[in-house]
């Protein structure tokens, strides 16, 4: 990252010249620093996440609830 994230902007993917999804933003609560979480870090917890939300119908909603863009909720 070569600037600091707003708290609208963090959460969002992180994407190579190729448009490839390499990790996923965040930012300290003071703002003061701006990180990205490698997709390999990322993907795994994912995974887990899928499984989980399968298993349970409430969760499955909740998961794609949250999923949606931001102007589609």
């Amino acid at each position: 990252h070569d600037t600091v994230l707003q708290n609208w902007q963090c959460g969002g993917p992180l994407v190579n010249l190729d448009g490839k999804v390499v990790g996923l933003n965040i930012a300290r609560a003071g703002r003061v620093a701006s990180y990205a979480l490698p997709a390999s870090v990322i993907r795994p917890i994912l995974d887990v996440l899928k499984v989980q939300a399968a298993s349970s119908p409430a969760a499955d909603a909740k998961l794609r609830e949250t999923s949606k863009p931001a102007e589609a909720q």
